[in-house]
């Protein structure tokens, strides 16, 4: 017995009647509806989600499918005598939840010669993304779904997931490292980068990474997940894809890049030397900051790229949370292509890191390699931890009369400031107030200056602190020594 097939004609003439006038909106939501398919959008929208189911069952040669649906909008169009929905599912054999999931085959023109094939004999569909360090592609789920160029209306893309027609499901179940994710791209040959319509909407907004859709999936036995990439104003064909990937995390990541690739201590010496015996180039000393450019953190692991020519690194756990993000994978230095395999840890940066106190922020580089801390210019360069201090050079303290220059050190970390006091109140007042007995002139005294190249153990000891003196205020009375007034 000869296998019934859908010829060319068949289908041409079934897509002729859906996107004739005679169908109103509310026929081909009932249509779209009996199908599975989503009933939501204006009136092209459901004519491209009933050619398409068209176009799948011609492709994949699914005569039952293809005789039920030419018949539903037939009677629907008033073609044909009406035939109950639940007979006509009978005759055919058609079930609806099993069926949904099997147009896998990707677009073929109905117009173009191709011969019959046998179901389940097709080639899976060619659709190749370039590697990502962040997942590892395992399996696709649902077949390609091919998205017709809607330069002026929206359009809708469904993909029908159940647990018990794609069994690798379960291993997002057993593991949550497995994940299942959405993938776009703009053409199907060759290897292609993640590129979202864009407009497009899947619950995130589109961007150039996979969109992950597992929390949003009920894995339940009889459950059936559909998944809609709504989308508009396209000038070109893309293709939607849904894959199982096993993710990877960012911890993983940079544990793989400190045991990786290196750049050794005794590599960058020998560039830096080469560099300073260059006679066209002069050299001179250089800071290089120990932050990250991309986060302004402390590096804790530098890496830059293995064909980057800089001293200056980045940090590997902020350059890869940057690249999931949005994967461009271009040093933030020098806008050099730096991929994941092309990440090495400098040692040199490294041993500075390890050598210095986190507070520091930055070092000098000398043309032979050597490195010191900012502020230590009189020193020889060192290999070792240094800190640096700002010298106080001038310091003019003012005192009160009768007592005499104080002498200090200038150790940084000692304290070398009488205590000072500051008037409460200051008004017209002061004049009245009396004069300390040392002295009748109105001339502020001369400060005293602070010698801070002496040692203060060569000073004798201080002076005893001052009496204050008894001012009087009118209207208030005289303080006396028993505490009355």
């Amino acid at each position: 017995m000869s296998q019934v097939t859908v010829s060319n004609s068949e289908l041409a003439s079934l897509i002729k009647v859906i996107n004739s006038n005679t169908l109103l909106n509310r026929q081909l939501q009932a249509i779209c509806g009996t199908f599975g398919l989503s009933r939501g959008g204006v009136k092209a929208e459901l004519r491209n989600r009933l050619v398409n189911l068209a176009m799948d069952a011609y492709n994949k040669q699914d005569a039952p499918l293809f005789r039920e649906l030419r018949q539903r909008v037939e009677e629907t169009a008033g073609l044909r005598p009406t035939q109950t929905a639940s007979s006509t599912i009978r005759q055919s054999g058609y079930r609806e939840p099993q069926t949904m999931h099997q147009y896998q085959q990707p677009f073929h023109s109905p117009y173009m010669s191709r011969p019959a094939q046998s179901t389940g004999s097709y080639p899976p569909p060619e659709l190749s993304f370039h590697r990502s360090p962040f997942y590892e592609i395992k399996s696709l789920i649902g077949g390609v779904k091919h998205c017709p160029v809607m330069s002026q209306h929206r359009n809708s893309v469904t993909v029908p997931l159940k647990i018990a027609d794609h069994p690798e499901l379960r291993q997002h179940l057993d593991d949550k490292k497995y994940r299942v994710m959405v993938f776009c791209a703009g053409d199907n040959h060759g290897v292609q980068d993640i590129s979202f319509p864009h407009q497009s909407e899947i619950k995130k907004p589109g961007s150039t990474r996979p969109v992950d859709i597992s929390d949003h999936l009920r894995l339940l036995p009889n459950y059936i997940n559909n998944v809609e990439l709504i989308y508009a104003l396209t000038t070109k064909v893309y293709y939607l894809a849904i894959y199982l990937c096993k993710s990877v995390r960012t911890e993983d990541l940079v544990a793989r890049i400190r045991t990786g690739q290196k750049i050794s201590k005794s590599t960058t010496l020998r560039e830096m030397a080469e560099k300073s015996k260059d006679t066209e180039i002069e050299t001179t000393s250089q800071v290089m900051s120990l932050k990250c450019p991309l986060s302004y953190m402390r590096l804790d692991l530098p890496v830059r790229g293995l064909g980057c020519s800089h001293m200056q690194c980045f940090d590997a756990t902020s350059y890869l949370q940057l690249q999931e993000q949005g994967p461009q994978w271009i040093c933030p230095i020098c806008s050099r292509s730096v991929t994941f395999d092309q990440l090495a840890v400098d040692e040199y940066v490294l041993d500075i890191l390890s050598r210095t106190p986190r507070d520091l922020e930055q070092v000098t580089l000398e043309p032979d390699g050597q490195w010191r801390i900012p502020g230590t210019e009189g020193s020889t360069p060192r290999k070792g931890v240094s800190a640096s201090f700002d010298i106080i050079e001038d310091l003019e303290i003012s005192i009160p009369n009768g007592a005499r220059t104080m002498k200090n050190s200038a150790t940084p970390n000692r304290s070398i400031a009488p205590s000072i006091g500051t008037p409460s109140m200051v008004d017209s007042r002061e004049s009245t107030a009396p004069r300390p007995s040392g002295g009748t002139s109105t001339k502020r005294p001369a400060p005293a200056v602070i010698d801070l190249t002496l040692s203060s153990d060569d000073e004798d000891a201080a002076p005893p602190p001052q009496k204050r003196q008894q001012l009087s205020f009118g209207g208030f009375g005289d303080y006396r020594s028993n505490g009355h007034y």
